[in-house]
Parts: structure tokens; C-alpha cells; sequence
């Protein structure tokens, strides 16, 4: 099968987005004719040494543009299109941003060209952290207690109104933001107020909630195969201070790197509830693609931290204890969204325009005999 590996794109993640769709090129090249599709401000382009980390390091990576239509890719040549693949589907590997929010959803939905992950409105439901926080009170599902801010309210009076309804220690977060930028754990109003500010720098809604102190973090994931959902093992971060940062999580080497512990050693009852809580949240996102959702467990509760539609690296780790590799896991994203291409829609014909045709045929008749 030809296969499309979209990733790269325009926001802050799309460096980790580049590692997402090497890891994701490697593992399907063995199975599959792997098209990589390298998303930036600019437009859409296809490396020819796509697998390799120092092709984006410089313009090489950005030389052979292509583009994306209803029946496959197209590049210039002597100023002409010409067909350049034919994708049956698109790994959607773009964290973030455009490429996570559902705008690029959007576009594949258009071009009904088959993606593999959450739908246009999972997605953006995903990637906004207050219609994540309602979808989890919809469910009945803890999370930390919060607030959002618009952007009509000054750094002051946010800071003021957190720290009266909220109390302290506080977690300040950009609305739309993912990998921990712009999120910072604050012990009083002045760092609120900062924190805000920095916040505001990647988006103007500002979340805030409630900070815990003693936590543990743990990860849960969701696929669809076979038809069925399939619910991973879960996974406890093991930290060595109380908020995991970007450079915390992706710029220290792997010696320094937090640890993971996978499957997480909780009681089996805290296990039961966070996959249960995931699943749940998978299917009221649409069921569709694999979505990794972060948990905290405080005080024996266990609390829904966020939502991740485009997980790093497809949450392909989370899987293995089930005996499924990183190509198996993408292999039941691909299978799943080509079925569903092929999933009956209702249709329906109308006579309208004709009726109107006619109407207004008969009116230029009557119209005619009267002059």
C-alpha cells in the first residue's frame, strides 16, 4: 500500500514532530510504499533523504515541493502539475498547531484522502485544554479544579481571580499548547502574574488550575483494531522534580532523561479506573486514530490531566506488553481509516434545483407573453 507519513508543521512541537515521522518512516518501510510528506509554513514538501535527522538541519528538506489534492500529490514541472504519488492513506504524525487542532483534518476530510487519527472535532477538542476540561466533566471524570481566561482580562486581574478561586499552588497553561511550553507551576500571585504573561506569549486564552503536590503522573493509550478497542498497558513518568518541562522531555540526553515504567507499578484497582477513563474518553472523541491521555493519581484519587490526539511517537511504547510493535500499532491506524473510507454514507438526491430550474423557466414564459 501507498502510504503518505504526514509531519513537520507550524508550531512549536514540529521539531518532535520530525522525530515522530522518522520513527513512523522506519517502521512502516518494511510493509508499505512509505511517501514522506514534510509539512511547514510554507507549503508541503517531500525529502528525498527523509529519514534522516540532518535533512532538516538545513534547506535540503525543502527543495521538492509537492501538492496535496483529491487524487494524490502533484509536483511542478516546467511549470506544469504532475502526478507525483498516489497515497491510499496519511499518517498523521504533526503535533500541535494546524496539524492537530483540526485544521489539517479538515483539509484531508475535503480531499477525502483517509488520515489516521482523531476526527475534525475530536481533534480540536483535543487540542483546547478548556473543551477538554468540559468534555471531562461531561463524562464524569475528575480533574484538577480550574479556571479560563480570555484574552479581554489584563495579567493582574487573572492573577488576582486564580489565586481568590483556586488558592495555591497553581498551574498556568496556555489554552492550545502542547510538550509543556509556556506551562509553569507558580506559589504565588507574582509568578501567576509572569506566568500568565508567558503563557500569553503562545496563546491568548490561559488556563489555570489547581497544582498538586504529591502526584504521580501516569499515561494510558487507545486504538481501534479490528474494529475493536484496544486499551494499552499504562505507564507511570518518573520524574525527578514536581513538572516535566520541554527540555526536561526532549533536550536532555537519555541518561538524564526522566524514567519510565511501563506497565506502571499502581494498585490494580487505580490500573482498572485510568484505562477505563481513557477508553472512555477515546470513544467520546470518536474512537478513531490512537489517543493518549495523561492522568495524575493524588491522594489515592485518580484525576484526567490532558488529551493528546497525535501522541509523540503514535504512543507505539504503550503497546508493546501487548506484543504489538511500533508497524502493528501504525498498521491498525492505517487499517482503520481506510475502512472507514469505505464506510456507507447516507445520500441524499433532491429535485430542488431542477423545481427551480423549471420555476424559473415558467416565469421567463409568463414574463415574455406579458411584455
Amino acid at each position: 500500500m501507498v502510504v503518505a507519513v504526514l509531519y513537520g508543521g507550524d508550531s512549536c512541537e514540529k521539531e518532535v514532530s520530525v522525530i515522530t515521522g522518522i520513527q513512523v518512516m522506519n517502521a512502516l518501510k518494511a510493509r508499505h510504499d512509505v511517501v514522506p510528506v514534510y509539512m511547514t509554513e510554507e507549503g508541503f514538501f517531500s525529502p528525498k533523504d527523509a529519514c534522516s535527522i540532518a535533512t532538516y538541519l538545513g534547506k535540503s528538506a525543502r527543495r521538492r515541493r509537492v501538492y496535496l489534492t483529491e487524487r494524490g500529490l502533484y509536483r511542478k514541472r516546467a511549470g506544469l502539475l504532475v502526478p507525483f504519488a498516489r497515497p491510499e492513506c496519511v499518517v498523521v504524525c504533526t503535533h500541535g498547531g494546524s496539524g492537530e487542532n483540526g485544521e489539517v483534518q479538515g483539509l484531508l476530510s475535503v480531499l477525502r484522502l483517509p488520515y489516521t487519527c482523531a476526527s475534525v472535532e475530536g481533534s480540536a477538542v483535543g487540542m483546547n485544554k478548556v473543551l477538554s476540561k468540559r468534555l471531562f466533566d461531561s463524562l464524569g471524570l475528575r480533574s484538577a479544579e480550574w479556571r479560563s481566561y480570555p484574552v479581554s482580562m489584563t495579567d493582574d486581574e487573572i492573577a488576582d481571580d486564580a489565586v481568590v478561586a483556586l488558592g495555591l499552588p497553581l498551574c498556568v497553561k496556555p489554552c492550545r499548547q502542547g510538550s509543556s511550553i509556556g506551562v509553569a507551576v507558580c506559589r504565588d500571585k507574582d509568578a501567576v502574574k509572569e506566568a500568565v504573561a508567558v503563557a500569553r506569549c503562545f496563546d491568548d486564552d490561559v488556563l489555570i488550575e489547581r497544582a498538586f503536590v504529591n502526584f504521580e503522573e501516569v499515561n494510558c493509550a487507545c486504538l481501534t483494531r479490528g474494529g475493536e478497542v484496544v486499551v494499552s498497558e499504562t505507564e507511570r513518568i518518573v520524574p525527578w522534580h514536581e513538572m516535566l518541562d520541554y527540555e526536561d522531555k526532549y533536550l536532555r540526553g537519555a541518561k538524564d532523561a526522566p524514567g519510565r515504567e511501563c506497565p506502571a507499578k499502581i494498585a490494580s484497582a487505580l490500573s482498572d479506573e485510568i484505562k477505563a477513563a481513557a477508553e472512555k474518553i477515546y470513544r467520546a472523541l470518536g474512537a478513531r486514530g490512537v489517543v493518549r491521555v495523561d492522568f495524575f493519581v493524588a491522594d489515592g484519587s485518580v484525576y484526567v490531566g490532558e488529551v493528546n490526539t497525535v501522541p509523540g511517537s503514535l504512543a507505539a511504547y504503550l503497546f508493546k506488553p501487548l506484543g504489538m510493535s511500533a508497524a502493528d500499532v501504525a498498521d491498525a491506524l492505517i487499517e482503520q481509516a481506510v475502512a472507514s473510507k469505505d464506510e456507507k454514507k447516507y445520500k441524499f438526491d433532491s429535485p430542488l434545483l431542477f423545481q427551480y430550474l423549471n420555476a424559473s423557466s415558467n416565469a421567463c414564459k409568463i414574463a415574455g407573453k406579458i411584455i
